[in-house]
């Protein structure tokens, strides 16, 4: 009953991380004002964001395979 709640939990929490992620990486655009630094920035927290949401879809689906076992 616990890895149920965990399985949806972390798919859940992935899907809120590439939410964010997704929402960042949309809105990323070089305009007049930009700096290099906050450009860069803001590509590698999209990045990071998207990763972490991965990771957390590939421990759901781990735990719901050591479910079915």
């Amino acid at each position: 009953m616990k890895t149920e709640f965990v399985v949806h939990g972390y798919w859940i929490i992935g899907a809120i991380f590439m939410t964010f992620g997704c929402l960042i990486l949309g809105n990323v655009e070089w305009v007049e004002g930009t700096t290099k630094a906050s450009f860069i920035i803001s590509l590698v927290l999209a990045f990071l964001l998207l990763l972490i949401g991965g990771l957390f879809w590939i421990s759901s689906a781990i735990n719901a395979k050591e479910m079915i076992k």
